[in-house]
């Protein structure tokens, strides 16, 4: 009776470290863009100092990852899909709509290090509801995705390049380069401390107004919802070092990812 009165803090002991390493597991895995799950990241931004309208921006971003294991290599579908709201300006009303939709997949290899990189084409489809929330053009161009990932510290970076090829013929043509680099680290017990910033380039404006370059982080913390369903939950905050004269002087970022398959 004794011995088990004293194996049952160490039984115990032995359980909470095991949970708490699973689920620190999970929370890199979030961090890793070529992770094989199925999430679905719901990312809202509110832009704000923007001199082109009368108030904050708003997107709703959807951002689903689909990754499939084949025999030699990795498939990551991933896609991304806006609901957005744009505020009057000094010569229009305020808009609320869907955005345009970028699809990307990448080929991995399956056997790697502690390096993965995966490649893949990369297709922007003209959905935009209305034309203030999207370019009119069908494109289409390159992806590539690299990650760097130890047990406590993940470095990855995705980029896409792509050039219009189709659609409207009265909307200007679009050379667009966007690139999401990471830096995170586990604290632990689920939470990670990191920064995303998305570079976005537009190579047809002007000398000047070409170049989106935030500065800022935040904080992720892995959660159960009803104990079994993961969720990653954050919240950033990002400064626009260097921005076009109309674009936004900051943005506030909240996440959730839903973890549909780990």
């Amino acid at each position: 009776m004794k011995k088990s009165i004293l194996l049952l803090p160490i039984i115990l002991i032995s359980f909470i470290h095991v949970a708490f390493a699973q689920k620190d597991e999970l929370a890199a895995k979030l961090q890793n863009p070529l992770a094989n799950i199925v999430a679905l990241p719901i990312q809202h931004n509110v832009g704000i100092g923007s001199p082109a309208y009368e108030g904050s921006t708003y997107s709703m971003s959807l951002q689903p990852i689909i990754a499939n294991e084949h025999k030699h290599f990795n498939l990551v579908h991933r896609g991304v899909f806006a609901v957005s709201y744009l505020p009057p300006t000094a010569e229009t009303q305020s808009v609320v709509g869907v955005s345009d939709l970028n699809y990307s997949f990448f080929l991995s290899p399956k056997k790697v290090t502690k390096l993965a990189w995966g490649v893949g084409p990369s297709i922007d489809m003209p959905t935009a509801s209305n034309e203030m929330l999207g370019t009119g053009k069908w494109g289409a161009g390159a992806a590539f995705v690299m990650v760097y990932q130890t047990p406590n510290w993940t470095f990855d970076m995705v980029v896409r390049q792509t050039f219009s090829f189709g659609g409207d013929a009265q909307r200007n043509d679009v050379h667009s380069f966007v690139c999401q680099a990471l830096a995170a680290y586990g604290l632990g017990n689920g939470w990670v401390i990191n920064t995303f910033p998305t570079i976005t380039a537009n190579w047809n404006a002007e000398a000047g107004q070409k170049w989106t370059v935030p500065l800022g982080g935040g904080f992720n913390k892995l959660v159960f919802i009803g104990g079994k369903i993961p969720m990653n939950i954050g919240a950033q905050y990002y400064h626009n070092v260097v921005r076009p004269d109309n674009a936004a002087k900051g943005e506030f970022r909240l996440i959730t990812t839903i973890v549909l398959r780990k």
